[in-house]
Formats: C-alpha cells, sequence, structure tokens
C-alpha cells in the first residue's frame, strides 16, 4: 500500500514539475510583474517577500476588502494546501488546516503574540474582527524552530493596522445583507507630535439561516504609540471581543435553544530600539483572555464555563555582524493558566529560546539554520532545528527548500480532562511531532504569467487520538502516525492591465500509516480561481470559485463528505470624495453543499454598503 501511495504522489509530482520546467525553457524573460512585499514572519525580521526560502502568502487589508470576505475564513480560503472547517454561517466556528494538519496543529497570531487557546488548540476565526487587519502572512509549512508549539502544518500572522504616520484619518463602514446581516464599523487614528493613536470598533449582527442561529458580537481595539526618540518606540495594544450565540449543532441532532457566550480580551506591550541600520532590540508583554460559557437549555438546565488565561513574554535581538553573516536569537516565557467546568483548575510555563543563522552564501544562494529549545514543566524539553534556502538562478527564476522538525503540545482537554465515567485525560501524554521537507520553484515565466511549484512530504508521529480504552472509556494516547504528502501551484496570469486571473490548485496525500486510511476533512484535490477586473478609477469586480474534493468525517472513512463547487462575485467602486459602494455575492448558484458533515453551508446571500474614508 504505500509503495503504490508513493509511486501515485511521485507521478503527479513528476508531471507537474516536468510541464512547469518546459514551460520555463519556451518562454522569454521578462521584468518582475509584482512587486516583493515585505514580511516578518518566516524569519522574525523584516525581510523581501523574494528573499525568503520559504512559501509565504500576504493578504493585505485592500486586497480582503475587493475580495468580499466577510470574515477571516473567507479571506484565507483561496491559498494553496488551506483547508477550512466551517460550521456554517456568520458566528458559526471557522478553523484553518494547512497541508493535512489539524487545526490544532496551526499556529495563529497577532502581531507575533500567539492566539491558539491551549484549552483546545484551536483558534476560531470567526472571532477575529476584519475592522483592525493591515495584512495577513501565511507561512506554508513547519515554524518550530522560531515559534514553538503548534506550527506544524502552517503560520498565520496577522498584522494590524498601526496608527497614521501623520495628520489624522477617519474610517465609516456599514453593511446590510441577507438573514438580516448588520456590520457596522468605525475607525479613527492620528499623529500628535510623538504620541499617535488608533481607535477601531465593530457591531455585527444577524438571525442566521438556520433556527437557533442568531448573532450578535462587538469589538474594540485601542493601539498607542510613542516615540521615545528616532531610535526608541512602544506600543500599547488592547482589545476585546464578545459574542453571544445560538448554537444549533448538526442536522441529524437539531437543538433549537442552546446558547453560547464568549469574552477575549487581550493587551500587550512593544518596545523596539533599533541604534544603527544593523542592530535591533524587541521587548513584548503580553496577555489573552478567553472566556466561553455554554447554555443548555433544557429541562435540567446547565452551563459550562470554560476560561483561559495565557501571559508571556518576548525579548529578541537581531544583528548583522558581517555583509553575509547576520543572527536572530530571542527568549520566550509562557504561562498559561486553565479553569474550567470540563477539565477543572491547571497551568504549566513554557520557557523556550531560539537561534536562526542567515547565510549570504556565493552570490545568489540564501541558508538559514538554527534551532529552538522549548521546556515545559509538565512533559519536559523539545528541540525544533531547521534548515531552509534560497537559490536565485537569475532574477525571473528561484529554486527554495526546506527540512524542519515540528510539534505540538498537548491541549488542558488532552492532558486534565476528568473522569466523567464515559471520558478522561492522561497527563502523561507526549507531544505530536514531525518532520517536513520540501522543494519548490517560482518564476516570473513572461510578462502575463508567474508560477510557484511546491513539492512537501511530512511525517507526523506520536499524533493524539481518543479512543475507547477497552472498558467503555475515551481516552487520548499517543497512538497513531500519518504521511502527508502534496503538490502546491499557484499561477498568476495578466490578461491585460485591467484583468488578471488567479489560478491554484493544491493537492493532498494525507494518510494514516497504520490503517492506511485518509486522515479526516483532508481533501485530496483543491481548486481555486479568481478573475480580477480593475479599472484604476475606483471600479473593481472579481468573479471566484473553489472546488473541494471528497473529505471523510470518521477515521474509518465510512461517512463520506461530498465535494462541493461554488461561485462568488464581488464589486465596488470607489468615488473621488473617498465614498465606496459595494455588494458581494456569496454562492452565486444556489448549491447545497456542507464543509463539515451535518452543518449545511448557507446558500445564495448577498451584501451591500458603503465605506467613507476622510
Amino acid at each position: 500500500m504505500k509503495i503504490s501511495v508513493m509511486k501515485r504522489i511521485n507521478k503527479h509530482a513528476l508531471i507537474f514539475l516536468s510541464a512547469f520546467l518546459f514551460i520555463l525553457s519556451n518562454s522569454c524573460w521578462a521584468e518582475d510583474v509584482e512587486l516583493d512585499k515585505i514580511v516578518v514572519t518566516p524569519s522574525r525580521i523584516e525581510e523581501s517577500s523574494g528573499s525568503v526560502g520559504r512559501t509565504v502568502d500576504v493578504v493585505t487589508s485592500g486586497e480582503i476588502e475587493k475580495s468580499g470576505a466577510q470574515n477571516l475564513a473567507d479571506a484565507l480560503t483561496t491559498l494553496t494546501s488551506v483547508d477550512m472547517s466551517d460550521y456554517g454561517g456568520p458566528g458559526a466556528v471557522k478553523n484553518i488546516r494547512m497541508r493535512g494538519s489539524t487545526a490544532s496543529q496551526v499556529l495563529v497570531s497577532v502581531d507575533g503574540r500567539p492566539i491558539n487557546n491551549p484549552r483546545d488548540g484551536t483558534v476560531d476565526l470567526s472571532e477575529i474582527p476584519l475592522d483592525n487587519i493591515a495584512r495577513i502572512e501565511v507561512v506554508h509549512g513547519p515554524g518550530s524552530g522560531l515559534y514553538g508549539s503548534s506550527a506544524m502544518g502552517g503560520i498565520v500572522n496577522i498584522i494590524t493596522k498601526n496608527p497614521p504616520e501623520k495628520g489624522q484619518k477617519t474610517e465609516l463602514y456599514s453593511s446590510f445583507g441577507t438573514a438580516r446581516t448588520y456590520i457596522e464599523r468605525m475607525s479613527h487614528g492620528a499623529k500628535i507630535s510623538k504620541l499617535s493613536y488608533l481607535i477601531n470598533g465593530e457591531y455585527q449582527s444577524s438571525e442566521g439561516f438556520r433556527p437557533n442561529s442568531a448573532l450578535s458580537a462587538k469589538d474594540a481595539n485601542l493601539k498607542l504609540g510613542y516615540d521615545l526618540n528616532s531610535q526608541n518606540n512602544i506600543k500599547l495594544n488592547s482589545g476585546f471581543y464578545t459574542t453571544k450565540l445560538g448554537t444549533p449543532g448538526p442536522t441529524y441532532n437539531f437543538d433549537p435553544d442552546d446558547k453560547q457566550n464568549t469574552l477575549k480580551r487581550f493587551f500587550d506591550f512593544d518596545w523596539s530600539f533599533k541604534p544603527d541600520t544593523k542592530t535591533a532590540l524587541a521587548a513584548k508583554a503580553y496577555q489573552n483572555y478567553d472566556r466561553l460559557e455554554f447554555m443548555e437549555n433544557s429541562s435540567t438546565y446547565t452551563k459550562d464555563t470554560h476560561t483561559t488565561i495565557v501571559r508571556g513574554f518576548d525579548l529578541q535581538f537581531n544583528k548583522q555582524l558581517l555583509d553575509a553573516y547576520g543572527l536572530v536569537c530571542g527568549f520566550n516565557y509562557v504561562n498559561n493558566m486553565n479553569n474550567s467546568t470540563s477539565s477543572a483548575k491547571h497551568h504549566y510555563t513554557v520557557t523556550a529560546g531560539y537561534l536562526q543563522n542567515h547565510l549570504d552564501l556565493l552570490k545568489n544562494l540564501k541558508v538559514n539554520f538554527g534551532a529552538r529549545v522549548d521546556d515545559y514543566s509538565n512533559f519536559g524539553t523539545q528541540i525544533s532545528p531547521n534548515l531552509d534556502f534560497l537559490y536565485t538562478f537569475n532574477r525571473n527564476i528561484k529554486f527554495h527548500g526546506l527540512v524542519s522538525r515540528s510539534f505540538r503540545a498537548p491541549t488542558f482537554n488532552d492532558l486534565y480532562w476528568p473522569d466523567e465515567g464515559w471520558a478522561k485525560g492522561n497527563p502523561n501524554l507526549k507531544p505530536e511531532e514531525g518532520v517536513t521537507g520540501e522543494l519548490g520553484m517560482e518564476a516570473n515565466i513572461n510578462k502575463y504569467l508567474t508560477s510557484g511549484l511546491t513539492y512537501y512530504y511530512s511525517n507526523y508521529s506520536q499524533l493524539i487520538q481518543w479512543s475507547d480504552d477497552g472498558s467503555g472509556v475515551w481516552r487520548p494516547d499517543n497512538v497513531s502516525s500519518a504521511t502527508i504528502q502534496g503538490i502546491e501551484l499557484e499561477n498568476k496570469i495578466y490578461l491585460s492591465d485591467k484583468f488578471n486571473l488567479n489560478l491554484n490548485y493544491t493537492f493532498l496525500r494525507a494518510i494514516d500509516n497504520k490503517s492506511h486510511k485518509y486522515l479526516v476533512y483532508q481533501p485530496e484535490n483543491k481548486i481555486d480561481a479568481a478573475l480580477k477586473y480593475n479599472d484604476h478609477n475606483g471600479l473593481v469586480f472579481e468573479l471566484k470559485s473553489q472546488f473541494t474534493g471528497i473529505r471523510y468525517n470518521d477515521a474509518a472513512n465510512t461517512t463520506k463528505v461530498k465535494g462541493f463547487f461554488i461561485f462568488g462575485l464581488s464589486g465596488s467602486k470607489k468615488f473621488k470624495n473617498g465614498l465606496t459602494y459595494f455588494m458581494y455575492i456569496d454562492n452565486l448558484l444556489n448549491r447545497k453543499y456542507q464543509v463539515q458533515f451535518g452543518y449545511p453551508m448557507p446558500g445564495f446571500s448577498i451584501t451591500n454598503g458603503m465605506k467613507l474614508d476622510f
């Protein structure tokens, strides 16, 4: 079985690579079509995306706005190797999976502040407002060498907006859509001498497209900046998010009256010091507070409450020692606390240090290598080495590669779920582990086409699996392993100065090594296409589509979730007075489909509204 799987994967990889090289060999090289974007996530320092030996996507606030995305999941779902678990409708849970990983194996952070909940290891993307996002950096593949736990399938780092560099700016936003869905946003910022500030707020409500799925949500954020001098800067960022939501459950077990309340609060304090162009020192202190209340409104009313508090501190030093050599080193401390009616009161700490070396070898070769050491108070030490390279053949073609180890720490639920007769945690669990290798190529083929092709191979071991221990009690244990292989193909086709087409394809083979079955909710094929029009006078249209192949709801592959093919349409017009009118249509053909088994997705829905900048 393993040999046949390898043959299939290698056959697909060979076909794609051969076709890619054929196109390259018969094309005329042209000037770069698109300028590289500045990123910080792959190496923890600012650098051009074109000089990074990793596959990284950057989604800007402007691109989010033009795409008609209503939530963070909408903004990321078209990227290669990204697969969403979407339970349908406004406010419903939306998790991200990458490269065959689970949702708890993708690290999500905001301005470098990790927000994966240590209770279950996941992040609900529906709870991250879009109004304060400047850009999103998505790193494909492992990142434990710099970021520690959870960065197995990828990293999503959300960069929030900064206050204006001068003067003041205000934005007002209002929209109305299907199921009486309202979104109201306000943003105001200014720079006054050395002090700057930015205030964001949003209110969202919806009746929901299913019974008992109504949503009411509010959020607010405040960012303050102060320039101590030309070399020193401090920032304080704080905010909250709260929701009240109906939880109808799956169609085969519909619940007409259960509710859920969420409260999230955070703050982070940043200090940066740059004495010269080759040296930088930065420190961050932060806290995440997360409270989830679930009310079961049956004849015997019950209320479950889950509260987690995460406090952390980061210290990082960057130095370019020679023209060809630089280093990044840092220290990280995190205290995780949990108080839950399910998994009781527990806490653990993590102390970590990391070192990365950056070498510019020869003229066209860049190599990064290093490691991170994480020491956990509850299960010991993890070491995560990594190495990546970027070879620039000429200004139009680049090769990149990666070898890296990664891990995911057990969650509070995994470790300490109380003995309730049917389930019990396991405090002796070890971290999940992974080793990944990848090779890729990026090229500007001609003035009409830029392409990227990446092949990756991951071997996951000690995967945590909940199962019946033989006595009727479900317990987690490190009993599973998996082999994950895939291909990412990205194409940007410039049809004219007004039209361009993005065409992405993902092939994924995620197999359990013992059962030889597909891992749950991992589609073998995924295709995303977006045709965009921009007349440079403020008129923008985008027609997008997505095909996702079949997936399985269970480890035995007995319950199949059908594949789906959906369309969406968005359009906007910006006028000279700062007013923008927009209209978004989702599920244009009114398809009936499910992303998660038993949770129908909304049918044809339309949103329209206005935004004013001044």
